[in-house]
């Protein structure tokens, strides 16, 4: 087991800078702390579920989960969810479901390689204190998923999801990845799938049920430019081609949620690369040994992911017309939040503030976690009057 750097303790206190909200670090056991993901849990307790290890893609990554219990002002202890020793375990999402059951659903992949991936499904009849032996959901090598299942009724589900696709001669490097919804009808007894339009670039979809009966999907783009849109006006079945935002992306994760009342929130790190930064071919020296070449000569690429960006502000916004426009609310983290002996816990993260997740409660109020320099896991909750 890793050592944490930071003291995560779980207790929930008001922020120092703004007492209006109040925040905790969740308890971990770990070095390395990513992709966390909140969820309500059927006693009325928040569920947070989360990778954590020694560094992202090796085999000692596991998903870890802890829950505040509703009226607690503690995170309870972690649990750790998944077993794999040989794989590394990401991007958690937790399904509350109707009959009662805790889904865990995660990708499982070998070291390094996001192309390798395949989907693992875990489920919890006691919230979460213990977990049901790994099963395989989604056996198609190089599928990822990042964000929640949308329960449109008891049996009809949709669970986004991206694929990483192969490029011949070169190592996956995310330049090919397309976007698609995994569909079931019959409460996770079996599923299909259909293809985002155009969505090359266009990864961790984020669908939201739009008060109009509509759905919204919205992106992290590759290219490292702008948070994409698609619609559906068909519960999913078919979708728009994406189209950018006016709303600065990092090729890092976002996510959306309805808040009620027409407000959509979207909590995101608005930041973008300069201008035709993804244009023109990827240096083929852009190596890893641990990688896996795939077979086949190289032919030039017309655009590549971009990575590399600040991810730093972290910032929450809203919208009024089904997430078209957007405006920033409020930073959750920013250079003035970072305190100089937190500059730079680690040279691979920096002051990393990202990965978002974020869940409204029964009145309103915003509940958001994240990222925090990759060290622990920092959960807020933010009023709806800072917002509404």
């Amino acid at each position: 087991m890793t050592t944490p750097t930071v003291r995560a303790d779980g207790a929930v206190r008001p922020n120092a800078a703004d007492p209006d909200l109040s925040e905790a670090l969740i308890p971990t056991p770990c070095t390395e702390n990513h992709a966390s993901f909140l969820a309500w849990l059927p006693d009325g307790s928040l569920g947070c579920a989360w990778f954590g290890g020694s560094t992202e893609g090796r085999p000692d990554i596991y998903i870890y989960f802890s829950r505040l219990p509703a009226g607690a002002d503690n995170w309870t202890p972690p649990v750790r969810v998944s077993r794999d020793d040989t794989r590394s375990e990401q991007n958690p999402v937790l399904a509350a479901l109707p009959n009662g059951e805790l889904w865990a659903l995660y990708t499982s992949q070998e070291y390094g390689s996001q192309d390798t991936a395949i989907v693992v499904q875990q489920r919890s009849t006691d919230l979460g204190a213990t977990w049901s032996e790994p099963e395989t959901l989604f056996d198609t090598v190089g599928t990822f998923i990042r964000q929640g299942v949308v329960q449109l009724d008891d049996k009809h589900w949709l669970l986004p999801v991206f694929h990483c696709h192969q490029l011949p001669g070169r190592q996956w490097h995310g330049d090919a990845d397309t976007s698609a919804v995994a569909i079931t009808e019959n409460g996770g007894a079996s599923w299909s799938e259909v293809e985002v339009p155009d969505s090359t670039g266009a990864v961790h979809l984020c669908i939201v049920a739009l008060d109009n009966g509509e759905l919204a999907g919205f992106f992290r783009s590759r290219w490292a430019d702008a948070v994409y849109r698609s619609a559906s006006s068909d519960e999913g079945r078919t979708w728009t081609v994406p189209t950018a935002l006016d709303v600065p992306n990092n090729n890092s994760s976002i996510q959306v949620t309805n808040a009620g009342d027409g407000v959509l929130l979207m909590v995101a790190n608005p930041v973008s690369a300069p201008a035709e930064s993804a244009v023109g071919d990827a240096s083929l020296e852009r190596s890893d040994k641990d990688k896996v070449v795939a077979p086949g000569e190289a032919a030039p690429l017309e655009r590549h992911a971009v990575w590399g960006q600040p991810r730093l502000p972290l910032s929450l916004f809203s919208s009024r017309d089904a997430g078209l426009t957007w405006t920033r609310v409020l930073d959750l983290e920013n250079e003035s939040t970072l305190g100089p002996e937190r500059d730079l816990p680690r040279k691979r993260s920096g002051a990393e503030m990202s990965y978002p997740t974020v869940v409204v409660d029964e009145t309103g109020d915003a509940h958001i976690s994240y990222s925090y320099y990759r060290d622990a896991i920092k959960y807020v909750r933010v009023p709806r009057a800072k917002f509404a």
